[in-house]
């Protein structure tokens, strides 16, 4: 079992891995520290369970997404008490980011986690616990709606 020095030293060492996965499941800077918290929180309340240290980033990671889905269904349940103004239908000078942040969460996290984070197929699946099959899928719809949304970008004057 780790203890707590080595807990924390693991825990520094994955901040940034754990804050770009949270902004690929996130949208705002608050949500994004909550459950980088409450995972390392889980994580350490926890972490007799981890059976191989060698598997701490995975796990530490698996128990951010969780951490992040569960905020998000909460967030399904709020109802906002003002509306926000209508924005416009075609936001102009939209980057990479901004189209990657629209794609689904299935979607984005696979994107995040492989081309920002260059974890292979594999190690997405392992941590995801769906196939890699089921990975390369996510990331080819990625990229086609990548495609489109871009190139439509492209053409606007």
């Amino acid at each position: 079992m780790l203890d707590k020095l080595a807990f924390a030293r693991k825990a520094v060492e994955m901040e940034g891995l754990m804050y770009r996965v949270a902004c690929g499941m996130l949208r705002t800077e608050a949500d994004r520290h909550d459950a980088m918290q409450q995972a390392l929180l889980k994580a350490w309340e926890k972490r007799h369970t981890l059976r191989n240290e060698a598997l701490f980033d995975t796990w530490l990671i698996r128990i951010l997404i969780n951490a992040c889905k569960g905020i998000y269904r909460k967030q399904e349940r709020l109802v906002p008490m003002e509306r926000l103004p209508e924005t416009p239908a075609n936001p102009p000078d939209l980057d990479v980011m901004d189209a990657v942040e629209r794609l689904p969460e299935k979607q984005r996290i696979v994107v995040m986690l492989h081309y920002l984070e260059g974890l292979p197929t594999a190690d997405i699946a392992r941590l995801l616990r769906i196939p890699a099959s089921t990975v390369r899928g996510r990331l080819s719809a990625a990229r086609q709606s990548l495609r489109l949304e871009l190139s439509e970008e492209e053409e606007m004057p």
